[in-house]
């Protein structure tokens, strides 16, 4: 699924070719998404200029002039392009705005997990996003301490936590996995076993291992492209992500892979000892 890094890819990839261009068609498809999708909904923005574009965690979006535009979730397997119209179509492509210029913006998801919903102005685009955290690239320090505080209260896995993008939007499995890695800390601690500077160090991690991999445009394992269709460079820096069995990149022990909350957990038994962060003792 792609993550923070890779829609913020994917937002600043398309951004420079979608500026200022006049969107002139709108197509979709029969088949459902996530969200129910008429190409009706999608005339509005017929006409308009594109004036600009931003994203929240894993969601991004597209305004036109007027204040309208369309919110986009990626899903598991959801890809956002600017084609030529002469370029041929990819299968399960689901949605297509014609583009001034002789382009096309496209929706392709093969599993149809995500969506793309047409909002009429910003406080519509603002209630599409309501329980959607504080983006994990974009922090104040306002954010931090509160992402803090409820590090440090809660029950769960710091794993299942980072997973929250009620409390910090952006980060997946893939980069949970990482920070955790990176902060030294084991994917099944509690938060209410970290103390203050741990919560912060975890935090700052996560913020360092999402600018690190949209420096690299994202991890591509299978169906992450960015908006022109390029693959990213994240893959080879990962330190633990899909390396079970290898060894670990700072001390030589093997990478673990174990099944936490559905999703496969991956982290270095030596260097991410199961020990409370606030009492110093092994769990």
């Amino acid at each position: 699924m792609p993550e923070g890094p890779e829609v913020e890819t994917i937002r600043a990839s398309i951004a420079p070719v979608l500026l200022g261009r006049t969107i002139e068609g709108a197509w979709v498809s029969t088949k459902k998404l996530r969200a129910p999708l008429r190409r009706a909904a999608l005339l509005p923005l017929v006409g308009r200029v594109v004036v600009d574009t931003g994203r929240r965690g894993k969601a991004l979006w597209i305004d036109v002039e007027g204040g309208a535009g369309i919110l986009v979730r990626l899903g598991m397997t959801g890809r956002l392009l600017v084609e030529p119209v002469a370029t041929a179509r990819a299968p399960h492509t689901h949605v297509r705005l014609g583009l001034s210029g002789e382009d096309e913006l496209r929706f392709v998801d093969p599993r149809r997990f995500g969506s793309v919903v047409p909002y009429g102005d910003a406080a519509a685009r603002a209630a599409l996003l309501v329980g959607v955290g504080p983006d994990v690239l974009a922090l104040d320090a306002a954010a931090r301490t509160a992402i803090v505080v409820a590090l440090c209260a809660t029950a769960r896995s710091l794993k299942d936590a980072l997973l929250d993008q009620r409390l910090l939007a952006g980060v997946g499995n893939i980069y949970a996995s990482e920070a955790l890695f990176r902060a030294r800390l084991s994917p099944f601690l509690r938060g209410q076993d970290l103390d203050e500077d741990g919560a912060r160090r975890l935090l700052a991690e996560a913020e360092a291992t999402l600018a690190d991999a949209v420096r690299n445009r994202g991890t591509s394992f299978s169906d992450y492209v960015d908006g022109r269709g390029a693959r990213g460079d994240h893959l080879t820096h990962l330190l633990v992500f899909g390396r079970a069995g290898e060894p670990c990149r700072a001390c030589g022990g093997p990478v673990r892979r174990q099944a936490q909350g559905q999703r496969s957990t991956f982290w270095c038994p030596r260097c991410q000892a199961r020990r409370s962060a606030r009492a110093g003792r092994l769990r």
